[in-house]
């Protein structure tokens, strides 16, 4: 088999996994079904996948390296080369901006790599549908939408907390911040996802509207965050 009808039949099968599991049902789609979809035989799928749950599970890691891709390329971008300039500091509980000039460049960063995050989850808002039915049941993937809590954790392995670690010692990812990311930032994501073609049909937004209107929330639970030259990574009124 050549490489890249390999790798077009497996993306072929993965689309009509998305699309089956998205439209019947994880548990209802049979491995039958992806292989007509798909237009492979059988054998094939079992070629590229152990099993069905083996793609749901390669879905689930893709989706979550390409996410941490977009933060690790943000925070090298970002965070590390404003460190090395002088322009900011990482301290345990905040990130404290030199001048407002920085704190403001920063925050137009952050901006557009939250936008490019939307963009990616409504790209892919079909597999985050599944991946949130299937974390509300006592099923196999119950636990498939916590693995995002493993680049949430303060485990040295964990790529983010490297990136970040590396431009600033002092850095400590609170409970409280895993807490606020986990159910503050990923879940409104995911649920936006996941609910995306939903919510157009009861209001009166288009896509893109409706994006926007999203971002531009987005915006005001950021700024609450700030307080003068810093960002709050931690209430240090609050002992968790």
């Amino acid at each position: 088999m050549e490489k890249n009808s390999g790798n077009e039949a497996k993306e072929r099968i993965i689309k009509a996994a998305i699309q089956l599991f998205s439209q019947k049902g994880y548990d209802a789609t049979r491995v039958n079904d992806i292989a007509s979809a798909a237009n492979v035989n059988k054998a094939l799928i079992y070629y590229y996948f152990k099993s069905k749950e083996d793609i749901l599970d390669f879905m689930v890691q893709s989706l979550l390296d390409n996410a941490v891709l977009l933060t690790v390329d943000f925070i090298q971008t970002s965070i590390v080369q404003m460190v090395k300039n002088g322009e900011m500091e990482i301290n345990p509980d905040r990130l404290h901006f030199i001048s407002e000039t920085a704190k403001k460049n920063f925050l137009q960063n952050a901006f557009k790599f939250y936008e490019k995050l939307i963009d990616y989850v409504i790209e892919n808002k079909k597999i985050i549908r599944v991946l949130m039915i299937e974390s509300l049941k006592k099923g196999k993937h119950q636990d498939s939408l916590f693995r995002f809590m493993k680049f949430l954790s303060g485990d040295e392995e964990n790529p983010i907390i490297k990136t970040i670690s590396n431009a600033g010692h002092d850095f400590v990812y609170s409970n409280e911040l895993i807490l606020f990311n986990f159910f503050f930032s990923i879940i409104p994501i995911v649920s936006f996802a996941a609910y995306f073609d939903d919510y157009k049909a009861v209001c009166s937004l288009n896509d893109d509207e409706l994006r926007r209107s999203f971002l531009s929330v987005y915006e005001i639970i950021a700024a609450s965050l700030i307080s003068g030259s810093d960002i709050l990574l931690k209430n240090n009124n609050i002992n968790i």
